[in-house]
């Protein structure tokens, strides 16, 4: 964070996204810059609002406490700038060490992208407050992000399933190895302790007086559908 935090606090020119096109919002380098600039300006943010508070009379403490928010929003900021830095410098040294083909890192570098653009979009408001985005750029992240979700999708399932998660830790009917989705979903439904009995547990005891009692008669459960 250092060379943002300088040109932040010495107030040299000001940093600004580096992207004059689209496609430069694809460069990995361009996306960490951008985190480690909000990630900077926030942590100064958070400095000058405890330092005003205890100039104003305020006890550390309290000027402590009332900063809790800015100093969880600057943790999430640099959790974010270290994900996307260690991301890119894992895919580096395991294709340095011929962990990685080609194939694998192309893939690895567009979910690396995928992940700072969703990231950047999601929280575009840290980005725009300062002017380090521009409005036009903004729609650049936004658009990417759905180009990067088609470049993806291909190769969704074999991501997960590089993960290699058994059924008994998913503990999911959508997530099984061998595809029996509906009849997986059906067995799930029939072996919950709720359909055991017909009207399901709590009727005698809450619902009935309220349906039957000049309200209605209760006939069995149908589709709304």
């Amino acid at each position: 964070l250092i060379p943002s935090l300088e040109s932040i606090i010495h107030s040299h020119s000001r940093e600004c996204c580096r992207a004059t096109c689209k496609d430069d919002l694809f460069n990995l380098d361009v996306l960490l810059l951008a985190f480690r600039h909000r990630a900077a300006r926030l942590l100064v943010e958070t400095a000058k609002d405890i330092q005003t508070a205890v100039m104003g009379g305020k006890t550390m403490e309290d000027a402590w406490n009332d900063a809790l928010m800015q100093m969880a929003r600057f943790s999430r900021g640099y959790s974010l700038f270290l994900l996307l830095n260690n991301f890119m410098q894992g895919i580096q040294d395991e294709e340095r060490n011929d962990a990685l083909g080609s194939s694998e890192v192309n893939v690895l570098s567009d979910l690396e992208r995928l992940f700072g653009l969703y990231w950047m979009e999601k929280d575009i408001g840290d980005f725009l407050e300062d002017g380090y985005v521009s409005a036009e750029q903004a729609q650049w992240i936004r658009s990417n992000v759905l180009n990067l979700l088609k470049a993806v999708r291909p190769n969704a399932v074999a991501l997960v399933d590089a993960r290699d998660f058994s059924d008994f830790r998913l503990k999911s009917a959508l997530g099984r190895c061998d595809g029996n989705v509906y009849p997986a979903i059906m067995e799930a439904a029939r072996r919950d302790p709720l359909n055991q009995t017909e009207p399901g547990p709590g009727y005698e005891e809450h619902l009935k007086r309220l349906i039957v009692d000049g309200v209605g008669v209760y006939t069995g459960t149908a589709s709304r559908l």
